[in-house]
């Protein structure tokens, strides 16, 4: 005759829910991961996907057709099935006169003293025509003929769990791009004039 074992051994020896404790262990890591995943495949798709819809406005607008507000909301039109719904679409164009001088410093044509800086007397191509020796020149809006217009976007958008902070991000994303284009030569592209600054401010 097999004696029973004792109640504390049998506690000991069942097995039973054991599978049950080992996915609630193992369940929450997963998930979190999985979530993480799913979180930056999106980034990464906005990220694509927007820079193909800049690609296509630019090249778009470089007929001269278009305005400024005009491609901005040709941009928000190709993000809007795909953006979250608090997400703020920004879009910016500045023209330049070549590629070579996209977001550089205004040309010193006379420079006295050699130091590479504007001093009285000193000359400069006032790119934007604004008397004032700008790093970058870029001149706000779609330029005119032949001239390279740089348009940047910006989105700025919660991400898509709300579970950033426990891995140690931000709940706020930010994807950036840009591209650069020349217009089309729908007319005569008007020359640079060289300006000099005998005072400064």
């Amino acid at each position: 005759m097999i004696r029973a074992l004792p109640k504390r051994f049998r506690l000991v020896a069942d097995e039973r829910g054991a599978t049950l404790v080992e996915f609630g262990l193992v369940a929450a890591p997963f998930f979190l991961m999985l979530l993480g995943i799913m979180d930056l495949g999106y980034r990464g798709y906005v990220d694509t996907v927007s820079k193909s819809v800049l690609h296509k406005v630019a090249r778009d607008a470089s007929t001269g057709e278009m305005t400024a507000a005009q491609i901005e909301q040709q941009v928000e039109n190709g993000l809007n099935d795909l953006v979250l719904k608090n997400a703020v679409i920004k879009v910016s164009t500045e023209s330049y006169f070549d590629f070579t001088n996209v977001g550089k410093p205004e040309k010193l044509t006379v420079d006295k003293n050699g130091n590479g800086e504007v001093d009285p007397g000193d000359c400069f191509i006032d790119n934007n025509k604004n008397d004032v020796f700008d790093t970058d020149y870029g001149i706000e809006g779609t330029g005119g003929p032949d001239d390279i217009v740089n348009y940047k976007i910006e989105i700025v958008s919660p991400r898509l769990f709300p579970l950033a902070s426990i891995i140690g991000l931000d709940e706020i994303m930010t994807i950036s791009n840009s591209t650069a284009v020349r217009n089309q030569p729908y007319g005569a592209q008007v020359d640079l004039v060289a300006t000099c600054v005998s005072t400064l401010d």
